[in-house]
């Protein structure tokens, strides 16, 4: 099976122009089997995912509700941005990763480090908590990511590897060329949030880069 685990929707990412409706359509045209919808800070409730699955008119595309954080430390530095699944509530950008991972293992979520070898603009150091997820618990890592030079794929490859955690796939696509660019293919099926962070934490997948992301 074949998701795009990571994507922003303009309904509460307003960094995205994709709107929510045509991204259902344009993920079943691209042929996944399902996405993620990983706004900032903020998780879709069941309930209007499942409006927007009758709205969009789509039949077989799985849509599940995950978030991304922006963690900090109690001192203010910026720690990466995270995918979380498997927690019920909105987690904003205040928490400290420590905090996130306790909150979502708690409730038997996963936490993903979301492109933590993009680099920056100016060269210097990641948009992303680099090197610093050798010394965090987390359930594993963006591998295959659009913003990632032949380095930074190399080194979360490598970090996936050395962690022994799953290494995904994502577009994080915040318009709608980009979706299902990259993605995550599951050997098992992936039908809810606990068998999405069932197979994340055994490993069962591969996380492949399929075409530029436009």
């Amino acid at each position: 099976m074949e998701f795009d685990l990571h994507i922003h929707t303009s309904r509460y990412s307003g960094c995205s122009t994709i709107d929510a409706e045509q991204l259902l359509k344009k993920a079943e045209s691209v042929r996944l089997d399902g996405i993620a919808l990983t706004d900032h800070g903020i998780r879709w409730s069941e309930e209007d995912i499942a409006c927007l699955i009758r709205k969009s008119g789509v039949k077989n595309l799985i849509v599940l509700p995950g978030q991304e954080v922006a963690c900090y430390s109690t001192t203010g530095r910026f720690q990466g941005e995270f995918l979380v699944f498997g927690y019920s509530k909105s987690l904003g950008s205040s928490h400290t990763l420590e905090s996130v991972l306790e909150l979502v293992h708690g409730a038997g979520g996963v936490v993903i480090a979301a492109h933590p070898y993009k680099k920056r603009d100016d060269g210097v150091g990641f948009y992303g908590a680099g090197n610093e997820i050798y010394d965090t618990a987390i359930d594993g890592l963006e591998v295959e990511h659009p913003d990632y030079d032949v380095e930074g794929r190399l080194l979360a490859r490598r970090a996936a590897e050395q962690l022994r955690v799953a290494g995904i796939g994502c577009s994080d696509a915040h318009e709608l060329g980009a979706v299902g660019c990259c993605r995550t293919v599951f050997a098992q099926s992936v039908h809810d949030i606990p068998t999405l962070c069932e197979e994340i934490r055994a490993g069962h997948l591969e996380a492949r880069q399929l075409r530029a992301c436009s």
